[in-house]
């Protein structure tokens, strides 16, 4: 009886733990919300090559993606067949050779040495002038320095302002500045 007994307390322990086995663990509303993003993400992908799919589907049966295509190649052919990408390379180094053998790329390179080197001579005066100055004369200064992305009108304003307002620095004033 005794063994009976335990063979009886054996098979229900055994089957209690195969059942706990068996049984899914509960799982945390961390595990459930990492879970259902996961799957909300591979939809999303899934979405998005579908759709991406469906417009290269449509592109091909339309006639769009042989269109663009055949434009390509007639604006290429044209380019080619009509001789304006030489042109425009032979013009551009016509262009740069006139502007070697006249001078001009050496005469900007030097005014802008010069320039350079009188702002690095008179750097602390004009920086105590400009503190004075108003906004204006500042910024005026500021585009005669770095004039790239400015029109012709601009810095010719800018010259005058800053020219005008140096002639009016160097007039000798009645009364001593404190």
């Amino acid at each position: 009886m005794k063994r009976v007994a335990l063979i009886i307390a054996l098979v229900l322990a055994l089957s209690t733990a195969a059942m706990a086995e068996a049984t899914p663990a509960p799982t945390s509303s961390t595990d459930e919300f990492l879970s259902n993003l996961s799957k909300t993400w591979d939809s999303f992908l899934k979405m998005t090559n579908e759709a991406g799919q469906n417009i290269s589907d449509w592109a091909d049966k339309s006639g769009v993606s042989a269109w663009a295509q055949g434009a390509i190649n007639d604006v290429t052919a044209w380019l080619n067949g009509s001789g304006l990408v030489e042109w425009s390379q032979y013009t551009l180094t016509q262009l740069n050779t006139w502007m070697e053998q006249s001078g001009i790329n050496a005469w900007t390179e030097e005014l802008a040495s010069q320039f350079q080197t009188f702002i690095d001579q008179n750097g602390p005066a004009i920086e105590a002038w400009l503190q004075q100055a108003g906004k204006d004369i500042s910024d005026a200064w500021n585009m005669l320095a770095n004039p790239e992305g400015h029109t012709a009108e601009e810095l010719q304003q800018a010259y005058q302002t800053v020219t005008d307002a140096l002639t009016e620095a160097g007039k000798p004033t009645e009364k001593p500045q404190q």
